[in-house]
């Protein structure tokens, strides 16, 4: 295929082998994984939130959550990481297009994959840990209630998820499982791979080196999520991984999630 260079923040190709105020309306809402539903219904009462924290002491069922399967939500984190997401989708339509050019008919199924669940996700949190143990710790990063648009708990998955050229596969999650039994296992291929980006349930994203001069290895949590790049050459395949971690990074890790959401009153985000 014919190179083509960076421009105007978008990569070209080159392809070849290889957080006031206390008043505020409340609802709940579950969803499952990334999804949630419409908020048509009518929230109840006003409620007397000052910060996240007092929120969480009204949270339902609280005593059953569990960090890092809490998340907040942020209306401006959401909206910029849409945005970074539709700019993903553009550079991966362009890869798709290439791929099939190029007769890489596996990785045009996985790339089709990818933006298929990407497109599914309609929760943005802030990552982070802030669930209220932490914010019991560190009062001092407490949020005001009207900079948030709502607060989560997801149930503790069961699952790893592995996104490379295989497409997105689940593997069940063990006690010590290491990003080497990933590849042991055959669930993660990283051969003609450097680095992988491994995004905690927390949002934190770490890369770690598959090769044998760089190589890392780590143990993964429940709901971990690991972005293998496709094995070709160039520098916008780096890239690609880390955009998708970084939009992972904003996704709930967990499952079956319910959330108290905000109708702010006060000053706008």
């Amino acid at each position: 295929m014919q190179s083509r260079v960076k421009n105007a923040g978008r990569y070209r190709w080159a392809l070849t082998c290889g957080v006031g105020v206390c008043a505020l309306a409340l609802s709940i809402a579950t969803h499952a994984d990334s999804a949630v539903p419409d908020s048509a219904a009518q929230p109840p009462p006003t409620a007397g939130f000052a910060t996240v924290l007092d929120a969480w002491l009204g949270f339902p069922g609280l005593a059953a959550t569990d960090s890092p399967y809490t998340y907040l939500r942020a209306d401006q984190t959401a909206e910029n990481t849409r945005i970074r997401r539709q700019d993903l989708d553009r550079e991966l339509d362009d890869l798709r297009w290439r791929l099939e050019a190029g007769g890489y008919a596996g990785f045009v199924q996985a790339v089709d994959q990818w933006k298929t669940q990407l497109a599914a996700i309609r929760v943005f949190r802030e990552p982070g840990d802030w669930g209220p143990a932490w914010l019991m710790a560190n009062p001092h990063r407490n949020p005001p209630i009207d900079r948030i648009a709502a607060i989560g708990a997801c149930s503790t998955p069961d699952w790893v998820e592995v996104w490379s050229g295989q497409g997105i596969q689940r593997t069940p999650w063990r006690t010590d499982l290491m990003l080497s039994d990933l590849a042991d296992s055959g669930v993660m291929n990283t051969r003609g791979v450097r680095v992988v980006s491994v995004v905690a349930p927390d949002g934190q994203v770490r890369r770690l080196g598959q090769a044998a001069d760089n190589y890392a290895d780590t143990e993964l949590l429940p709901g971990a999520r690991v972005v293998v790049p496709l094995p070709l050459n160039g520098e916008a395949f780096p890239w690609i991984r880390d955009a998708i971690a970084r939009i992972l990074a904003h996704a709930p890790s967990g499952q079956d999630c319910t959330e108290m959401r905000f109708a702010q009153t006060g000053a706008p985000q």
